[in-house]
């Protein structure tokens, strides 16, 4: 980025302020200007809100010769916008052309105008690869997830990690986001075909879970836990470039604390303007998660069986001797014999699927016989094994070792669908292709253009989800939190999208700690009972003016005041040094002994949670 204008100015305690406004296509030399700025953050109820975006307002000084009218752009992400305090980065983002205005009474005047760090624009943004436009497939790690969308703001800032959960077996020295794994197609929207969720609805989707909030800090996108941090104020955070890279050192350990109180007492920040004022916000008595399993659209996602340089992605060759590939590198030929032998494996999966008993799925192909020097259809032989058992043509599990075949055509391409019973027991299913056959001695080709098994719906769609319901036993408040949608969450089958893999990216998750913990318990009901330790009371709720700055991400005592706070609204005027806000208490009180805690299964008719007794 070229610098195009930067203003500085020192506010009421002599501390240097700096905002640079640059632009990328911009040459020349950059203009001083004068000008002032304020800090604000998003303003929210919920000190577990998981995306907090920030913005600068800035006011510019403009005369009849200095308009600013070449600030204005219709592409939202042209002009960035850094502001420094003391020499510190406290804002990193883009300017909005709105606001811009020419008085036609005076000479001068002043325009206010609005930066943002990026996180607004990721609800207009859909959840897809940045430089080109393309869909994700296939598994991707939290942290990739988090770096993909964060990618969409176009503001590149390191990434700093630490939710402290972990799934039973991955070690605690280990950053859980860098070792859990979601299916892409889970943020393709069931009701809506091909509609991708937003950016937005992914990093929502992927931290509420784990109770993380994600926010930036000194120039650099924060991902913490408030829970955590009444506990222990001082974090160590995993540290990544924009990219998901691991950076050197490779964590790092930051301090929240701040102590708040009246200047009499030599307190700064201190209280000012004489505004302050406390009150109180009711806890929950009742609380539900209800989990969307989702089924996956294929086990597959190279369904058109291309290949790269001879290797079939997904699919391992045994024996290639009569196997050739096209020229467009997608299908198979392989060479028809006049013998049926169902010992002659060509090409078999290596992508295995956990499936549960009673789960169905349905096998699909396309083929079509390649004329070469005669018109006999060929019969193409395909087994599909879970354990010890085979798929047979009438969709029936059984041990006979046989399989079924599928008749080509030299006519035109042949599209077979067969749906299985439910499965017998748990296992992994994938799929074996043997050479065809055909009944008279001549040298014909099968073309296989598509192959892949997904999950029989018609069975599956019955049970849509999970529902983790939590109620206080003793003296619960009347409050009822409303139900929170959550798309990912344990699942031993990988016939849903919404299962959650280990670092494998093959085993699914079933049971979480928190750190130095010895509990085993789903990661939704740990989700659960952190919502319900932070309304375990009635919180206290302080706003005010301050004088003096302290940073968003701040974890504060008030002199005169019980308990720890957060800030849930904050705007500071660098010019001034004030910093008005809304400080809302946190907790995390260990009330589970009081906490009943109920899984149900959702079959589409998910109800609001009651208080009992």
């Amino acid at each position: 980025m070229a610098l195009k204008y930067w203003f500085e100015f020192k506010d009421v305690k002599a501390i240097v302020h700096r905002v640079e406004i640059s632009d990328a296509t911009f040459v020349g030399s950059s203009t001083q200007v004068f000008g002032s700025c304020s800090l604000e953050y998003s303003e929210t109820k919920d000190t577990l809100e998981p995306v907090r975006g920030s913005g600068l307002r800035i006011d510019l000084e403009a005369n009849s010769a200095l308009t600013f009218y070449d600030l204005y752009s219709e592409e939202e992400r042209t002009f960035s916008v850094l502001y420094k305090r003391n020499n510190e980065i406290l804002f990193n983002g883009w300017l909005s052309p709105e606001g811009i205005y020419e008085s036609l009474v005076t000479d001068k005047w002043v325009i206010s105008l609005d930066c943002t760090d990026g996180l607004g624009f990721l609800a207009n943004l859909s959840y897809v690869e940045d430089a080109t436009g393309l869909n994700f497939v296939g598994k991707q790690s939290l942290l990739e997830i988090v770096s993909n969308c964060l990618k969409r703001t176009k503001t590149p800032q390191n990434i700093l990690t630490s939710v402290n959960i972990y799934y039973n077996g991955l070690s605690q020295s280990l950053n859980p986001f860098a070792n859990v794994y979601f299916n892409a197609n889970r943020f393709v929207k069931e009701d809506k075909g091909d509609t991708y969720m937003n950016c937005e609805e992914v990093l929502k989707s992927v931290l509420e879970p784990f109770g993380a909030v994600l926010t930036s800090y000194k120039g650099e996108w924060l991902i913490y836990k408030p829970n955590s941090l009444v506990d222990s104020s001082s974090q160590v955070f995993f540290a990544y470039n924009s990219l998901g890279v691991a950076l050197s050192p490779a964590s790092r350990t930051i301090d929240f604390v701040l102590d708040l109180g009246s200047q009499i007492d030599a307190y700064y920040p201190h209280h000012v303007n004489g505004n302050q004022q406390k009150t109180i916000k009711s806890s929950i008595g009742a609380y539900r998660i209800n989990y969307k399993y989702g089924l996956i659209k294929s086990f597959f996602t190279n369904l058109f069986l291309e290949n790269i340089a001879g290797v079939v992605d997904e699919w391992t060759i045994q024996d290639g001797t009569f196997l050739s590939f096209p020229a467009s590198n997608k299908g198979l030929i392989l060479e028809s014999s006049d013998n049926l032998n169902l010992t002659d494996v060509i090409i078999y999966s290596n992508s295995f699927f956990n499936l549960k008993a009673d789960d169905s799925i349905t096998f699909t192909t396309i083929i079509r016989t390649i004329f070469i020097d005669g018109s006999i259809d060929s019969r193409c032989i395909f087994k599909v094994r879970l354990n010890s058992y085979f798929l047979d043509f009438n969709g029936n599990w059984t041990t006979n070792n046989e399989g079924f075949f599928v008749q080509s055509s030299v006519k035109s391409d042949i599209t077979y669908s067969l749906n299985s019973q439910p499965l017998p027991e748990d296992g992994s299913v994938y799929i074996e292709i043997y050479r065809p056959y055909q009944i008279e001695d001549v040298n014909n080709n099968v073309l296989i253009k598509e192959c892949n098994i997904k999950p029989y719906s018609d069975n599956l769609s019955i049970l849509k989800g999970e529902n983790h319901t939590f109620q206080r036993t003793l003296k619960p408040s009347s409050k009822i939190k409303d139900i929170k949608t959550v798309f990912n969450g344990d699942n031993e089958s990988d016939a849903y999208a919404g299962a959650i893999y280990k670092a494998d990216e093959t085993t699914t998750t079933n049971s979480w700690t928190r750190k130095n913990q010895s509990e085993t318990k789903p990661l939704l009901q740990i989700m659960g009972e952190e919502r319900m330790k932070m309304y375990s009371k009635p919180l206290q709720v302080y706003k005010g003016d301050v004088y003096g700055y302290f940073n968003y991400l701040s974890l504060v005592t008030i002199n005169g005041l019980t308990g720890k706070f957060m800030p849930t609204t904050y705007s500071y005027n660098a010019l001034s040094n004030i910093t008005s806000l809304e400080l809302t208490e946190v907790l995390n009180t260990d009330i589970l002994s009081d906490v009943l805690y109920e899984l149900t299964f959702d079959y589409g008719n998910v109800v609001e949670p009651t208080i009992k007794g």
